[in-house]
């Protein structure tokens, strides 16, 4: 909910709720992102209630003119707010822990709509609010206001909302969720060796794939009468979707490549260097972002230049004269200079383009060489990306990670 939505904020809201939503078996039917206009709302909120049983309204609970949630779902239901002295009077102490005024202004958030009940907020001035209205017959609909910051969103969501929620829909059902994560396919790909689940499938099951730079994850669920049954049900969906794509998986759940590339090193007691061109520190940044990676990755080398390619990372000058910087020659080399001149097991390398210029016809924009040394042998790997430079990069650090994978698990990486 937010004019700032519709400006080019990412809404990071809905994909942590829809999570949460499907893991509790209740999937989201519908989201959709309004500016800070109140007929704009209203209508929003009139039209959801007629299709939905409930309504999840993030954001506009502020003190400011633009924060007009609470006016547009009074509106929407036909109701009046009252103001509540009493939640006014929390409001300031919140502020006088911190030894700062109240503004006048922050009166507005004490105001609650007729018939809802206050849902505390700790970390926030923003109560929440929440109304059970009659549907039809003793079916009953919720709508649930929740603060904008995902700060103060996700723990009333989950102390306050989605027991509610389980309570009066979810009641004699349960969920088992798998999500499985792939490097090194194309999502055409893994949809087409996991069609003969997603093309028919059973009731109570459903599955999602996506796509996000060079990386692949398949969520599957199944609900059941009971917490035992569906999972039960998803150890078999489980082997199954190995049984298609296991070759390319690297996880599940929340693992993430650089994890599970540190879960391997660490395993194997083996160290990390990289060398990286185009990709200008991000592999470095990824690998790093894993807590503890400083028992395996111990150095990264950003070698823009042809000259310090030679002075840091040993490239051979006539290496560089002969094939160029972007070349498989030129990652060898990387690869190679990098683990020995880092004191490392293996050494990682990636050199290309990632435009939008600097293309040829020999070497076009999106071609990518990553290399792989451990000094007794080394691997070289061609690609070429499509998409912007971002996403050329992006793509890029999935592939280096991808074949470090490859080498820890085989089967080796192709050489060329």
């Amino acid at each position: 909910m937010g004019t700032e939505l519709l400006s080019g904020q990412v809404n990071t809201h809905q994909a942590y709720l829809s999570t949460a939503l499907n893991a509790a078996g209740l999937p989201l039917a519908r989201e959709g992102s309004l500016p800070d206009d109140l007929a704009e709302i209203t209508a929003a909120v009139r039209e959801a209630l007629k299709r939905s049983d409930a309504l999840l309204l993030c954001g506009g609970l502020g003190p400011t003119f633009d924060d007009i949630s609470r006016e547009a779902v009074a509106a929407a239901l036909g109701r009046s707010m009252r103001y509540r002295p009493a939640l006014y009077a929390r409001i300031k102490k919140k502020f006088s822990r911190y030894r700062l005024p109240v503004p006048e202004e922050n009166k507005r958030q004490a105001f609650v709509i007729e018939g809802a009940s206050v849902l505390p907020n700790p970390f926030g001035s923003a109560p929440g609010q929440l109304l059970r209205l009659r549907g039809g017959g003793s079916r009953v609909k919720l709508v649930a206001l929740m603060p904008g910051p995902f700060s103060e969103m996700a723990p009333m969501f989950e102390a306050h909302i989605l027991p509610r929620l389980r309570a009066a829909y979810a009641r004699g059902r349960a969920t088992a969720h798998l999500c499985v994560r792939m490097s090194g396919v194309p999502e055409s790909v893994a949809d087409e060796k996991l069609a003969f689940l997603t093309d028919d499938p059973a009731p109570g099951r459903s599955f999602t794939i996506l796509s996000s730079d060079g990386q692949v994850s398949f969520h599957a669920a199944a609900t059941e009468a009971t917490a035992r049954r569906a999972a039960a049900v998803l150890k078999v969906l489980r082997r199954r979707i190995y049984a298609a794509v296991g070759e390319h998986v690297f996880g599940e759940g929340a693992e993430t490549l650089e994890s599970a590339v540190g879960r391997r090193l660490r395993a194997r007691s083996l160290t990390l260097a990289v060398a990286e061109s185009c990709t200008g520190g991000w592999l470095g940044r990824r690998l790093t972002s894993v807590p503890g990676s400083s028992d395996y990755f111990i150095c990264g080398v950003i070698a823009y230049s042809n000259r310090l390619k030679t002075k840091l990372l040993g490239v051979s000058g006539r290496t560089l004269a002969r094939f160029g910087a972007v070349s498989s020659h030129c990652a060898r080399e990387m690869a190679a200079g990098a683990r020995r001149s880092c004191g490392a097991t293996l050494g990682l390398s990636v050199t290309g383009v990632a435009g939008p210029g600097g293309g040829s016809r020999k070497k076009p924009v999106g071609l990518v060489y990553f290399g792989l040394d451990d000094g007794k042998r080394s691997a070289v790997i061609k690609a070429r990306f499509s998409g912007n430079r971002e996403v050329v990069r992006a793509r890029a650090v999935a592939a280096a990670l991808t074949l470090v994978l490859r080498r820890l698990k085989a089967p080796r990486a192709k050489e060329i």
